[in-house]
């Protein structure tokens, strides 16, 4: 269990195609002795923070300034899975590479970079006060608990259909890491039409065909695609600076909702305590 805050211990690089611009983008990692994550684009930084998010559809965007970076979620799962709390990620393109569709080769570099923590503390917060957002039949709340637990609910048309899993020790769940973003193949026509998807394959995606998977190899996992959900939820939810302690339950939940419940959770000081 983190105690204090981290960042990374040396500095290291990435690049890769964005999922939606199709384009290269690299991504140098800085460590940083001021709280938080934080993108700089065209010179401007953006924190990495809930408030900042400015688009939610198909991924999350955050932005400042006249400069935005999208497509954050899986590297600010990668951070959480790997304990780092400040750093500094210079981007020279609009949007995270995708890389496989999964945190994996993020959390791959940070691991190999090392951890360099600072004796303060002020990582945690901790729910005090149930909170809730719906839109539909969509939802996510999140109630006291000393613990992260989460409990996630997705549903698509067959061969997906229904699928639910609990993970009870999210710090530790690596599994949860490297399962693949995902779609229906179907789909793929429409978010073309509409300009994304443009670097999107079966090397970065799992694809759902009308009977089954259609990537080569299949699922890496059994409930992959419910894993990635949860993946998605944790990077969502580390847009709030902390690592949250509550127990979680979500169903067909995404990055709009994921959101909206920090912005909910944040209205209120008396609905958490920092620690």
């Amino acid at each position: 269990m983190i105690k204090r805050q981290t960042t990374i211990n040396r500095i290291f690089k990435i690049s890769g195609i964005g999922l939606h611009t199709g384009r290269e983008v690299n991504l140098e990692f800085l460590p940083r002795r001021e709280f938080g994550i934080a993108f700089v684009h065209k010179s401007t930084p953006i924190p990495a923070r809930y408030d900042m998010v400015a688009d939610t559809r198909l991924s999350t965007q955050i932005a400042s300034n006249g400069s935005s970076v999208s497509t954050i979620e899986h590297l600010m799962a990668a951070f959480y899975f790997s304990g780092i709390t400040n750093c500094l990620v210079y981007i020279d393109g609009p949007e995270v590479p995708i890389l496989d569709g999964s945190a994996w080769e993020f959390y791959q570099g940070m691991w190999k970079a090392g951890v360099y923590e600072f004796p303060e503390n002020g990582v945690y917060l901790k729910v005090q006060r149930p909170v809730e957002v719906r839109n539909n039949d969509s939802w996510v709340r999140i109630k006291p608990l000393n613990t992260l637990d989460i409990t996630m609910s997705i549903e698509f048309r067959q061969p997906v259909g229904k699928q639910k899993k609990r993970v009870t020790d999210v710090e530790n769940a690596f599994s949860i890491i490297n399962s693949r973003t995902f779609t229906l193949q179907e789909e793929i026509e429409a978010i073309q039409k509409a300009g994304l998807a443009k670097g999107g394959s079966l090397d970065n995606a799992v694809v759902i065909g009308a009977d089954d998977v259609i990537n080569p190899h299949g699922l890496r996992y059994k409930k992959e695609l419910v894993n990635h959900k949860i993946l998605d939820l944790i990077g969502d939810f580390y847009t709030s600076g902390y690592r949250i302690l509550g127990k979680v339950e979500a169903n067909k939940t995404g990055h709009y909702l994921n959101n909206l419940l920090l912005r909910e959770l944040f209205s209120d000081p008396e609905n958490y305590t920092i620690y």
